[in-house]
């Protein structure tokens, strides 16, 4: 399953209809972070075969708003990021992963595009992954989370 992340998008729908344009059908899930709720519902409904997953930003709640995903045997964790101070510290953020016992990290908040490993207790791993900003990104960005049927993952970003 191909997963595209966006975050950050700020009001720019156009990016994210290119990003799924050039993906053409083999898109399994869209994931946002927040900050363009109201633009990813707009794209969405233009691609309604293609499950969502949304979250608010600090744009629209102050208040926490994660999801946990689970597909092919990957558990991701999803979160804006404000309300644990991703852009200070990411410990409380991967303090949450650990607790969902997520393979995958996503957060977004930042605008900046990132892509590493955490080892966590148990010399467990954890991939955690910032999109960038599709809409206010220098360059633009967006995540890409391929999950074959085997229980692996690759994660990559694409710019436009």
């Amino acid at each position: 399953m191909k997963i595209l992340v966006f975050s950050d998008s700020h009001g720019n729908t156009s990016r994210m209809m290119t990003a799924l344009y050039d993906h053409g059908n083999s898109v399994g899930m869209i994931i946002h972070l927040g900050d363009g709720v109201r633009d990813i519902e707009y794209v969405s409904s233009r691609f309604p075969e293609i499950p969502l997953v949304s979250i608010k930003g600090n744009g629209e709640t102050v208040f926490r708003d994660t999801r946990t995903v689970n597909t092919n045997g990957i558990t991701i964790a999803c979160m804006h990021g404000h309300s644990f101070g991703v852009k200070r510290d990411m410990m409380r953020a991967v303090l949450f992963a650990e607790e969902t016992e997520a393979d995958i990290l996503l957060y977004g908040h930042t605008h900046v595009a990132e892509d590493r490993c955490e080892i966590l207790n148990g010399d467990r791993r954890l991939k955690v992954f910032n999109p960038g900003s599709i809409g206010r990104g220098y360059p633009p960005s967006y995540g890409i989370i391929d999950i074959p049927r085997d229980g692996s993952f690759m994660t990559s970003h694409a710019y436009l």
